[in-house]
């Protein structure tokens, strides 16, 4: 993979077939139904992208505004980005297993805190699942968990944590 060129792209409604497709194989526990990701994906444009690897789908980031320690429940329909919306929410990172450890996953964050800054937002947030907090952590990301948070994230996994980064 070290290899071979990897670049991020703007992401729009015709790439819901590999999205729905690359959160099968990383989502496989929890996926979201193709009309929930379409919903991100047309409510934020600007915040969503595909990863490319020699020109095929390895990857995506939908991310959009949202309100602090109020992370959407998973599979559900936003409809509209709420008056309150207060950070800039990523709600879903996913690289195929064969393009982890390229660097990809690290190479988009600035371009999201980028967008978030140049949308007036500052901070990020979301939810780290699937052993990724490490990742995150590495990224600018704390922990902000508490009692209420915990119950929410109960459908995200056991490992799941919301978490925040102050964009400066």
């Amino acid at each position: 993979m070290a290899r071979q060129t990897f670049r991020w792209r703007e992401a729009s409604l015709p790439d819901l077939v590999s999205v729905s497709e690359i959160q099968l194989v990383v989502h496989e526990a929890f996926p979201e139904d193709d009309h929930v990701l379409a919903d991100r994906l047309e409510l934020s444009p600007e915040g969503c992208f595909m990863l490319e690897v020699g020109g095929i789908a390895q990857g995506y980031v939908l991310s959009h505004p949202w309100v602090r320690r109020a992370p959407p429940s998973l599979n559900s329909m936003l409809g509209e980005i709420p008056d309150a919306a207060d950070t800039w929410y990523i709600h879903d990172l996913a690289l195929l297993p064969e393009t982890r450890g390229s660097g990809a996953g690290g190479n988009v964050v600035p371009l999201l805190a980028d967008i978030a800054r140049s949308e007036g937002y500052r901070s990020m947030s979301l939810v780290s699942v699937n052993g990724s907090r490490g990742f995150w952590e590495r990224q600018g990301f704390s922990v902000r968990m508490d009692e209420r948070l915990a119950s929410k994230l109960a459908s995200y996994g056991e490992d799941a944590v919301y978490m925040e980064r102050a964009l400066t």
